[in-house]
C-alpha cells in the first residue's frame, strides 16, 4: 500500500511542479495567440486524469485554476485575464472539470474495450473542449461588456459572441490537436506503471 501511495504522491507532486514551471516561463505554458493565449498546461492536467484517475486530474486541474486566479491579479497571461479570470467560476471550475472529464472518459473508454491510446486520445479531446467551451461560455454569460469585447479584439459592430467564436477556432483547435497527439505519449507509460502497481496489490 505504501508503494501505491508513494507513486501517486510523487507523480502528482511532479505534475504540480510542471504546472508551476509552465506558469513561470511563458512559452512553456502559454503561447500568445490574439487576445487569449493558447495554453499548454491543459496537457499536464490531461496526463494526470488519464494516467492516475479523475481525482488526480481534478487535483492538478484545480491547482492550475488557483494559479490562474492568482495570476489574474498579479501577473496576467493575456490582456483578457485581469477582466475575466479574477472570477473563480471562470478560472478554477473549468480546469477542475477538465481533469475530471479526462479521467472519466478514459475509464469509460477502457470499460468499452478501447485500447489505452484510443481512450486517452478521446479523453484528451473531450477535456480540451471542456476547458475551452466552459471558459468562453462563462465569459459570454458573465461579461457582456464593451470593455471585455474590446479586450478580445472586437472592432466596429463586432459583438462579444462573434470574437469568442473566433477565439474558439483559433485556440480550441490547436490545443485539441496538440493534446490528442502528445498526451498519450506521456500518459501511457505512467498508466502502465500505475496499473502494474495496482495489479501487484491485488495479488
Amino acid at each position: 500500500m505504501t508503494r501505491h501511495k508513494t507513486f501517486r504522491l510523487v507523480v502528482n507532486a511532479l505534475l504540480m511542479a510542471i504546472v508551476l514551471v509552465q506558469n513561470i516561463f511563458p512559452f512553456l505554458g502559454y503561447i500568445p495567440l490574439g487576445p487569449f493565449s493558447m495554453t499548454l498546461i491543459g496537457l499536464t492536467v490531461i496526463v494526470a486524469g488519464t494516467a492516475l484517475g479523475p481525482k488526480d486530474g481534478m487535483l492538478i486541474g484545480g491547482f492550475w485554476g488557483v494559479i490562474t486566479f492568482i495570476r489574474a491579479f498579479t501577473w496576467p497571461s493575456s490582456p483578457v485575464a485581469p477582466l475575466v479570470f479574477t472570477n473563480p467560476l471562470v478560472s478554477v471550475v473549468p480546469r477542475l472539470l477538465m481533469g475530471l472529464g479526462a479521467g472519466l472518459v478514459y475509464l469509460w473508454g477502457r470499460q468499452h474495450q478501447w485500447s489505452m491510446r484510443r481512450s486517452m486520445r478521446v479523453a484528451a479531446a473531450v477535456a480540451a473542449l471542456t476547458n475551452t467551451i466552459l471558459v468562453l461560455g462563462m465569459v459570454f454569460f458573465f461579461y457582456q461588456t464593451p470593455a471585455v469585447a474590446t479586450a478580445f479584439g472586437a472592432k466596429g459592430n463586432q459583438t462579444l459572441g462573434y470574437v469568442l467564436m473566433i477565439s474558439l477556432v483559433t485556440n480550441a483547435v490547436p490545443e485539441l490537436i496538440l493534446d490528442v497527439l502528445v498526451a498519450p505519449l506521456i500518459a501511457v507509460p505512467l498508466r502502465q506503471r500505475w496499473d502494474k502497481i495496482n495489479a501487484q496489490l491485488l495479488k
